[in-house]
């Protein structure tokens, strides 16, 4: 029995020990990259950010007017399919005008926190933006005091927009938001990222701006393709392409290249062989 339990200790010692250079190999040769989780509801719509500083890809869920269920939902589906790394949350903004009491968002988003720490230490949990098309603004500051209390219970990072969203007194800043009052501008994007330490919102395509600068390479890139214009003996003028200068040689009079001697302006004494001046 001593010598069959030594085998078997054995043997089981060799598995673990092929396991854990199989999990070496498939780390450093292809195995699967994590990925950083950036889930909420539609104030991501214009987000555009496809990766972090340190070059982890981003994946972008979200939903409008997502509640934390649906956000519990979207982190569960992300995780079936890729390995999270970190998680940046965008969430509050239903709650604002919901019937939900505050200290039942408390426990909600405790519960919510809890769940996702399961799959990674690193969470980061963004306060509720000051919409002007949402609740009034006591009940925006207790949903996101609640929020607060529940991210430092959990051991996760609490993000307080206000300082660049709002004036000293308290209104929000119309910069920050487009013409629904809602939803991000350019620059509100920028500053939620920034507050939120993801990278920077990459320029956005000027789709008209491209069709000029186009434009303007391919007038270059064409202008020797272009017609150019001659003045025949009549006084009028004429238009030849440029294949046709080419292919009729040079001038016998004048020596010019882009016409033939039939219909050289310069008159038959006194002229030059070399560019029609007078001598």
């Amino acid at each position: 029995m001593g010598e069959q339990s030594q085998e078997i200790r054995r043997l089981r010692e060799d598995i673990a020990t092929s396991k854990r250079q199989d999990g070496d190999a498939d780390s450093n040769d292809g195995g699967p990259q994590a990925v950083t989780l950036l889930v909420g509801n539609s104030l991501l719509r214009d987000v555009r950010v496809d990766k972090t500083s340190s070059g982890n890809p981003i994946k972008i869920r979200r939903k409008s007017g997502a509640t934390l269920a649906d956000i519990e939902q979207m982190i569960d589906d992300a995780a079936k399919t890729e390995t999270i790394d970190e998680i940046f949350i965008v969430c509050g903004t239903h709650e604002t005008t919901s019937d939900v009491s505050a200290a039942n968002i408390k426990e909600n988003i405790a519960q919510l926190l809890r769940k996702a720490k399961t799959l990674t230490p690193t969470i980061t949990v963004s306060s509720v933006l000051p919409s002007k098309r949402r609740a009034n603004p006591e009940r925006r500051a207790d949903v996101n005091m609640k929020m607060k209390e529940a991210c430092n219970e959990v051991d996760v990072k609490f993000v307080d927009n206000d300082a660049n969203f709002t004036f000293r007194n308290g209104a929000a800043d119309d910069a920050a938001f487009q013409r629904d009052g809602l939803h991000l501008s350019e620059s509100g994007v920028g500053r939620l990222l920034l507050n939120m330490s993801l990278p920077e919102q990459p320029p956005k395509h000027n789709k008209r701006q491209h069709q000029q600068q186009h434009r303007h390479v391919s007038n270059a890139t064409n202008h020797d393709r272009l017609p150019k214009a001659r003045v025949a003996p009549d006084g009028k003028w004429t238009v030849v392409k440029r294949r046709t200068r080419l292919s009729m040689g040079k001038c016998a009079k004048c020596g010019e290249t882009n016409h033939v001697t039939a219909t050289c302006r310069h008159p038959d004494k006194g002229v030059s062989s070399v560019r029609g001046t007078r001598k």
